[in-house]
């Protein structure tokens, strides 16, 4: 890694001339991971309207963000918008300097937790003040709870609250030098991590077994490398013919199934995604026709991994070889997404409707797995940088099955 969180903020030029498209006079983050992504800052109290960030489009108009006191230092040493409001916690926070001077005072606190109310008002008075009160603002309407976004609409009832989660779709697919590093860093522990799985003997292990396997394995690299940033790990697997993913516990290792094997590892905040399937002996002639029918689907996929390609032509070239392969039924929602802040999937995705480009700076899984009642799941995914000329392959497993140990 060859930078520091602090010098990767959002591009705010970029970001306004997105709302400028979109027509709008200001975005409001709604927590998660929009909200560190526009602020620096990765807020340990995310709750459902106790991180806010209200972006202006006018750039003579300063930002602001809203968190609680209890890390109120903490944002103001990671954030570059200098207008942090805070608001009080049922915590207890003293202040050794009163607590030894014998001024320390009583103060009510909110209950059970915080005043959702009061940030709302603290949010319209900040609008307000930006000469936004009557403006179109962005907001993100799959995260508003239906009581706050009334709350909000009453302290601005002039106001037009627009949808604007592909304002933020467009302004995260392009990604920094450091975002791709983080990204590379994390695909990395990824594979260490499953290459620890798959040497390790599985033999009466559940999936609980399974992902502690793999989170030693990974913390046994941070500690190895503390300065990259690890921030901690996701898994997603199933033991033989239950397909499901397990949380904990469910099926134990035989030696005679296929296993699930889905996960991630996150590096400031920036999570890979890979997978594969893993075996105990050489698979069956019908195992065998089904790992090449999804892994031809993914040949014919990443030929087309290069700028300017539509993210449905991709879809449409990998579900296609799939089907031509013995599995004319084969039928995806998509078969790959962005990767980024956050361990899960992210958009834009390689679907049938997506009809965007891929532009350079995007990094992109993908995947064709197939999960078959009865035998199990099959899995391989690999992760892409779009370069200037075509892509740069971050995953290094063989694309196939992985043999394991019982």
């Amino acid at each position: 890694m060859n930078a520091q969180p602090q010098s990767r903020p959002c591009d705010m030029a970029r970001f306004r001339s997105l709302m400028e498209a979109a027509r709008l006079d200001a975005v409001i983050a709604w927590g998660g991971a929009n909200f560190h992504y526009v602020t620096g800052f990765q807020n340990y109290f995310d709750n459902p309207g106790a991180s806010l960030a209200l972006i202006p489009a006018d750039p003579a108009r300063t930002g602001m963000i809203i968190v609680a006191s209890w890390v109120e230092d903490a944002a103001r040493a990671n954030s570059a918008i200098p207008d942090i409001r805070s608001f009080p916690l049922w915590l207890e926070i003293g202040d050794i300097a009163d607590i030894r001077a014998g001024t320390a005072a009583r103060e009510p606190k909110p209950s059970p937790r915080f005043d959702i109310a009061r940030n709302m008002a603290t949010l319209a008075d900040a609008a307000a003040e930006r000469g936004l009160a009557s403006g179109r603002i962005g907001i993100e309407m799959n995260l508003v709870s239906a009581a706050a976004f009334a709350m909000l609409q009453a302290k601005l009832p002039n106001a037009t609250f627009v949808e604007c989660s592909n304002v933020f779709t467009d302004l995260r697919a392009i990604k920094s030098p450091f975002e791709i590093d983080c990204l590379r860093e994390a695909t990395i522990f990824a594979e260490d991590g499953l290459r620890t799985v798959v040497a390790t003997p599985l033999g009466g292990l559940d999936t609980t077994g399974l992902k502690m396997i793999y989170d030693s394995a990974c913390a046994r690299r941070a500690a190895a490398f503390p300065e990259v940033g690890f921030m901690g790990t996701r898994v997603t697997a199933s033991i033989g013919a239950d397909i499901s993913p397990t949380i904990a516990a469910g099926p134990r290792i035989t030696g005679n199934e296929a296993v699930f094997f889905d996960c991630g590892t996150s590096i400031h905040g920036y999570g890979s995604d890979t997978g594969r399937t893993l075996l105990f002996a050489p698979p069956t002639d019908e195992m065998r026709r089904i790992m090449d029918a999804i892994c031809a689907g993914m040949d014919a996929a990443i030929t087309l991994m290069r700028p300017g390609v539509a993210m449905c032509d991709i879809f449409h070239a990998g579900q296609n070889a799939v089907r031509q392969s013995g599995l004319d039924w084969y039928t995806r929602g998509h078969i790959g997404h962005a990767m980024g802040l956050g361990l899960g999937e992210q958009a834009p995705y390689l679907s049938p409707v997506e009809t965007r480009v891929l532009e350079p700076g995007m990094v992109i899984a993908l995947e064709t797995p197939l999960y078959v009642k009865g035998l199990g799941g099959f899995q391989v995914e690999e992760c892409f940088v779009i370069t200037e000329t075509g892509h740069d392959k971050l995953t290094s497993l063989p694309r196939d099955f992985m043999m394991a140990t019982v």
